[in-house]
């Protein structure tokens, strides 16, 4: 029998049930995408309403015009890994950076935070870029370890700075403006990577013996680097151009994007018909997996959103805490403990329905929360027990799991550090999508 919607204490019922069942299904090592599929559907059928409810709230959640975005961000991505883009990037990194102390480990974050700046995922930077930083890393010196320890630290980069997947899935979700996101994704991004070279280049002079020497800086090189790249260099440039001028929506910068990365990989001679056809299917598959996720999910924060979970959670923490800065810290940690069971994706999609409802009723301003929780959430991928960027890395790295999370400990406190800071300080995030589009009312 459904369950009745008249008590408050069983509507809470049917949100904790769905949710432990999504994570009992996981515990079974169920694929992500039924396991909220069929969470969802036992919510539906709990909450008393016709399960035909369930194909149309489906429809609804991928039928909105910025998630074209999607797709052509991960096609780019691809079509960057396999056009010769990454590597052409990692070596004018290392022109530039490879002179400071700590030497490629600088060149890695440094990479990390270019490509973020065309790719929009994380893991489309360490399964392509992170496999070149990972074995010029190997080959002068670099423990096996600590190489993919940094190499997925510094990736967790590319769910801020622009484009940015993440940034337009929440902006779905909560009708926040994708334009604002990215622009408030660029501050905060500059500050994580800094706060990894900074202990990067902490530790080299610390303990010089882990790392390998200095590169002598060569301006010849970095000029050669710098013609070879000029035009990969161009495509960050160009995304924030056209979001701040106003010229093209995030979707029509995706369609940039896309063309943009094809064109190099021609004008590098480095696309190949097999290559191309398999950024296809890849990006295909990629994308079929988002969508279908995005679209239970949405059916999942529909039922908890009618079950006013979300007023009742807004009411609970207001009365818990007695400032917004409390409140955010409350939450950190529960996306925390939520990001190490749920993969990302998953993850902003359920809990940002439920919890923009209660940041606005408390005063916190959404944008500067999309980021704070898109970066919290892929911290997610560098920690036990999901931590699917821990497999990644261990794969592309031919190393065991273990020992990826050995080399990855020492970059949790810059990393966590910076999400404190992001958190402390509003004007990191809020500053630059103000600057330009004005102070939001």
């Amino acid at each position: 029998m459904p369950v009745s919607r008249n008590d408050g204490r069983l509507n809470l019922v049917i949100t904790a049930t769905m949710l432990l069942v999504f994570l009992g299904l996981m515990a079974l090592r169920t694929p992500v995408s039924i396991s909220i599929g069929v969470a969802s559907a036992l919510g539906v059928f709990m909450a008393g309403v016709p399960l035909e409810i369930v194909p149309r709230k489906m429809t609804e959640g991928v039928d909105g015009f910025a998630l074209l975005a999607v797709p052509f961000f991960v096609l780019a991505a691809n079509l960057m890994n396999s056009g010769g883009v990454t590597r052409r990037i990692f070596d004018f990194a290392r022109a530039l950076l490879g002179h400071i102390h700590g030497g490629l480990a600088h060149v890695n974050v440094g990479a990390s935070m270019i490509f973020s700046g065309m790719s929009g995922a994380a893991l489309a930077d360490l399964a392509g870029l992170g496999a070149v930083e990972m074995k010029a890393m190997r080959e002068s010196g670099y423990r096996a370890e600590f190489a993919a320890g940094l190499t997925l630290a510094s990736c967790t980069i590319g769910v801020i700075i622009p484009p940015s997947i993440s940034f337009v899935i929440y902006a779905l979700v909560t009708g926040e403006s994708p334009g604002r996101l990215f622009l408030a994704g660029v501050v905060p991004g500059i500050l994580i990577g800094a706060s990894l070279m900074i202990t990067v280049y902490a530790w080299a002079r610390l303990r010089p013996d882990q790392f390998s020497p200095p590169e002598p800086f060569r301006l010849g090189r970095l000029f050669n680097a710098t013609r070879e790249s000029a035009l990969a260099l161009l495509l960050p440039g160009i995304i924030v151009a056209c979001l701040v001028l106003g010229v093209a929506t995030v979707t029509e910068v995706g369609v940039i994007a896309v063309i943009y990365a094809l064109l190099l990989g021609f004008v590098y001679r480095e696309h190949s018909l097999t290559g191309l056809r398999g950024c296809l299917v890849e990006s295909l598959s990629t994308t079929a997996l988002i969508m279908y996720i995005l679209a239970v999910s949405t059916v999942m924060g529909w039922v908890i959103t009618s079950e006013r979970d979300a007023h009742d959670a807004a009411w609970a923490i207001s009365e818990a805490v007695d400032s917004p800065l409390a409140a955010l810290a409350l939450i950190n940690l529960f996306l925390l403990i939520v990001g190490m069971v749920l993969e990302p994706l998953p993850a902003l999609l359920i809990t940002s329905s439920i919890l923009h409802p209660v940041i606005t009723s408390i005063g916190i301003d959404p944008v500067h929360f999309g980021v704070i929780i898109c970066f919290n959430l892929i911290l997610g991928i560098v920690t036990p027990p999901m931590g699917i960027g821990l497999f990644v890395a261990a794969r592309v790295a031919n190393i065991p799991v273990e020992g990826v999370l050995k080399g990855t400990i020492p970059f949790l406190l810059p990393l966590f550090a910076s999400l404190a800071v992001i958190t402390l300080f509003p004007q990191i995030s809020l500053w630059l999508p103000d600057l330009i589009y004005g102070p939001r009312p």
